[in-house]
């Protein structure tokens, strides 16, 4: 497959699930809780919650749709997925190692986080010898 069309639709497809995490914790925020076990549920850690993982994620999901609209912006679109998610990832398996996990949920997400940024990579080196080529 063309590495363009590959990278557009890589970043429309992180820029869609990212947009339904965010609406999801902007609308709701004690989902989080229900999700992974975190009780709290007072107004600074709501507010904690829709600002950093809705705004942020809203944020990220909405700089994803953007540099699909243009080629020029794949390389630096796809630096920032592979920096941030693989950040994520390692942080996740970090914490896993120190403080073990209840369910598979853990390692899927850490195994998620791992791979979508190394894919992202090997798309970025096809982009990257694409432009030399051209």
């Amino acid at each position: 497959m063309n590495p363009y069309k590959l990278t557009k639709r890589l970043l429309i497809f992180i820029g869609i699930v990212l947009f339904i995490y965010a609406l999801t914790f902007l609308v709701r925020p004690q989902t989080l809780g229900e999700i992974i076990g975190f009780t709290e549920t007072s107004p600074n850690a709501l507010v904690e919650v829709m600002a950093f993982y809705g705004g942020l994620e809203l944020g990220l999901s909405l700089f994803f749709f953007w540099s699909s609209l243009k080629s020029e912006r794949y390389q630096i679109a796809l630096t920032v997925f592979i920096i941030v998610f693989l950040c994520a990832g390692v942080s996740r398996l970090l914490g896993i190692i120190l403080y073990g996990f209840e369910d598979p949920s853990q390692p899927i997400v850490t195994a998620v986080e791992l791979a979508f940024p190394a894919f992202a990579w090997w798309i970025r080196q096809k982009l990257s010898t694409q432009s030399i080529s051209n």
